[in-house]
């Protein structure tokens, strides 16, 4: 009688089969292309460029990836770049870890969704603008810290903006919008984010008046739910309502979120990064 493996682990078995063949090409060519000097010039100025992206550093499972003005989703695998605009989704149960060209690394939980807004830096003078926005599920963000004002690090929802230096801290982006940040070191910024108010159109058909003459009339101005702002510091919370609407950050039971495994899971792999 024949047994059959469960789909699952078929499905993970023919990614890695893909993820491996890819590599196998890669090595291949590129020891075609090593007797070439002209060619080895062209290798040194693809690392520099490599700066400007994240890298897949780690992978649990499947992850997939939406490229812009590109219908169809492809497989990732460990030892991909991400460049900014790509969309990403995690499969059931699985994991990814990217490590960002200023050093930092983020990760994403099961069932979460993200797009790279902006994954630039200057290594040069450490300017970075990175961007990450979260649509759905969760991330744990241990970004590096640098001296100086130049440059920002933020993670956007559809509510919030958390902007950091150089911290330790994850967010958990609900189905209802909710959003919730807890901080396990440094400090965090976190804003309401900025919309567009509507601003009715003239009618058609309008009653004689009198004419006034030509004066200033206000246009349409961006404007947020509520305009809010708090610092949350080392072991403080802030829960962002899904009206988005933020609850005054307050402190959390360190003891009782070590429970969880996605915490736990993190903070292993943190102790393997240099600080």
């Amino acid at each position: 009688m024949v047994k059959l493996l469960p789909i699952n682990i078929l499905s993970g078995a023919i990614a890695m089969k893909f993820c491996i063949n890819r590599a196998i090409f890669f090595i291949a060519l590129l020891l075609v292309l090593l007797p070439y000097p002209v060619q080895a010039e062209h290798e040194a100025l693809s690392v520099e460029i490599e700066r400007g992206k994240a890298e897949v550093t780690l992978l649990e499972g499947k992850a997939f990836l939406e490229k812009k003005d590109t219908a169809k989703a492809q497989d990732i695998c460990e030892g991909d770049y991400l460049v900014s605009g790509d969309r990403v989704s995690t499969d059931k149960e699985s994991r990814i870890e990217l490590k960002l060209p200023d050093e930092s690394f983020i990760r994403f939980d099961e069932e979460t969704t993200f797009e790279l807004v902006s994954v630039n830096f200057d290594e040069k003078t450490n300017d970075r603008n990175i961007n990450v926005n979260m649509v759905l599920g969760k991330t744990w963000a241990n970004v590096s810290k640098f001296l100086g004002e130049k440059g920002r690090f933020a993670v956007s929802t559809r509510t919030a903006v958390a902007g950091v230096r150089g911290t330790v801290y994850r967010m958990n982006v609900n189905k209802d919008n909710s959003v919730v940040v807890k901080v396990y070191w440094g400090e965090i910024d976190i804003r309401a984010s900025s919309k567009v108010s509507y601003v009715e159109p003239a009618e058609k058909v309008m009653k004689p008046s009198t004419i006034t003459g030509p004066h200033p009339v206000p246009g349409p101005r961006p404007v947020s739910m509520e305009e809010w702002t708090y610092i949350v510091r080392a072991l403080q919370q802030i829960v962002i309502r899904p009206d988005g609407t933020a609850l005054k950050p307050e402190g959390f039971d360190l003891a009782k979120d070590d429970l969880v495994e996605w915490v736990r899971w993190n903070k292993r792999l943190d102790t393997g990064i240099r600080k």
